[in-house]
Order: C-alpha cells, then sequence, then structure tokens
C-alpha cells in the first residue's frame, strides 16, 4: 500500500461526505494520478440538484489504450480503484469508461452500479483485444463471484 493505514485513516476522518471532499478528491486526482492515466480535467456535475466539481474526466486512458483490453480496464483498473477509494478514503466514486474514445469519467460522490448492472461489464471484447474473448468471460465472472461472495 502506498500509504500508512495511520494516514489513511486520519484522511477518512478528515474528510468526510461533503462537496468541498468530493471536490478536492477531483482536484487531487487530477494533479497527482495524470502520469499514470494520462492528462484529466475536473468537470462540473450535479450533484443532490446543486452543482459541483466532482467529476474527473480523463481525456484517454493510457491504462485502456496500452491494453487495449476491455477486461483488463474493468478488472485490474475500475473495480479495485473504485473498491480502495470507497474502503480507504470513505469516498464513494464511479468510474465510467468509454470504450468508443478510450475516455472515462471518475465520479466523486457517487456509488457505481453492481457489476451485474453495471454496462461496463457487457461491453465485448475490443476485436484487437491482446487477450482472447475466452480470457475476457473468465475475467468478468471471477469479479461477479468475488463481488457476491462480498455481499
Amino acid at each position: 500500500m502506498a500509504f500508512p493505514m495511520p494516514i489513511l485513516s486520519l484522511m477518512k476522518m478528515v474528510l468526510p461526505q461533503s462537496k468541498w471532499a468530493r471536490e478536492y478528491c477531483a482536484a487531487f486526482t487530477t494533479v497527482f494520478f495524470a502520469w499514470l492515466v494520462g492528462p484529466c480535467e475536473v468537470k462540473e456535475s450535479e450533484f443532490k440538484g446543486r452543482k459541483e466539481n466532482t467529476v474527473v474526466h480523463i481525456k484517454k486512458c493510457r491504462f485502456l489504450e496500452e491494453t487495449n483490453c476491455v477486461g483488463m480496464c474493468t478488472n485490474l483498473c475500475k473495480m479495485p480503484s473504485q473498491l480502495f477509494i470507497k474502503d480507504t478514503l470513505g469516498m464513494p466514486v464511479n468510474m465510467v469508461p468509454n470504450f468508443d474514445d478510450m475516455s472515462c469519467e471518475m465520479i466523486f460522490g457517487q456509488d457505481p452500479p453492481q457489476p451485474d448492472t453495471d454496462p461496463a461489464f457487457v461491453q465485448p471484447c475490443y476485436k484487437l483485444c491482446k487477450l482472447s474473448n475466452k480470457h475476457q468471460r473468465d475475467c468478468n465472472s471471477q469479479v461477479k463471484r468475488k463481488d457476491e461472495e462480498i455481499s
């Protein structure tokens, strides 16, 4: 883990669910994670009828572009990131990949849908995927089984 547990616990206490915390998480992400995912920017969204700057728009995700694999995006990035941010910071985040243009949105303060209703998990594999379609199906079924075990 990149941060010691006491620091993460402190962050969870200091950053309870609020407009400020959601906007802080979005701004932090654009500054400190652009090296990993690529250029990104904060966008305005509506949260419970109010305008907030809580959406991080990743213009073209490096991870998705390099792997060229839907299953790796959903299973090695989307699900683990959503769980990590929620479990360590107490901040729900919904990652919404756009498989057509390889962009992604991270919506801070929004709970993600369950994998069985998440549109990202019914996305067909890219024709030029570096993994086979069988491997893609295996990855998706493993995530669904793990999610069912957690529930």
